[in-house]
């Protein structure tokens, strides 16, 4: 098992800041532009008070910030330690709990994302009918149930991603010397391929 440098841990710090500042930079432009261009064009957004509008502009810098400082470390790992890739085994031969756990896995920020814009979407037009809250009501009520979403789509990745489709390691095993021993082997194989390059 690697055990990691303190200059192998200050370049991979150093990556996903990198990367961060890099997408908080492209988060701010695109939240920016949107917020200018829909200050322009939509009635709806106009109405919004500054307070919210902020709010929006921040949500987008910080969600592009974190995932690409994430991605920044990742790519980090990747090229300093190879790229782990599991034998892939085809769809029609696994459970369908099982493609469903990797697809949600895989795709877990768009998924989060994508849910949190469609319950904002949903949400102001169910409260827009409401004819006794003000227009602000009506927005921070549906703010409301989209963060509310937003948090149980969190619980709910977080909750499959760390599901482990490993057999359970039993009290008195010696398992954990058999995964270390196949970690070192890995690695011990990544270092021979980047020898030999």
């Amino acid at each position: 098992m690697k055990i990691l440098t303190k200059e192998e841990e200050e370049e991979h710090y150093r990556a996903t800041v990198k990367g961060g500042i890099k997408g908080a930079v492209i988060g701010l432009g695109a939240s920016l532009g949107a917020s200018l261009v829909a200050q322009r064009y939509s009635r709806f957004y106009q109405h919004l008070t500054l307070p919210l509008k902020a709010f929006l502009v921040s949500s987008g810098t910080t969600a592009a910030c974190i995932i690409s400082a994430e991605r920044a470390g990742l790519n980090y790992d990747r090229r300093r330690y190879g790229l782990y890739q599991p034998v892939k085994v085809p769809h029609q031969q696994l459970p369908t709990t099982r493609v469903v756990k990797d697809f949600i896995s895989e795709n877990r920020y768009s998924i989060v994302c994508g849910s949190w814009a469609l319950c904002m979407a949903g949400s102001l037009a169910y409260t827009y009918r409401n004819k006794y809250l003000t227009f602000a009501q009506k927005v921070v009520q549906a703010r409301m149930y989209a963060q509310a979403l937003t948090i149980v789509m969190v619980l709910a990745t977080a909750g499959l991603s760390m599901s482990s489709n490993q057999p359970k390691i039993t009290v008195g095993s010696d398992q954990w010397k058999e995964i270390v021993a196949a970690e070192e082997r890995k690695l011990n194989k990544i270092q021979e391929i980047k020898d030999h390059k």
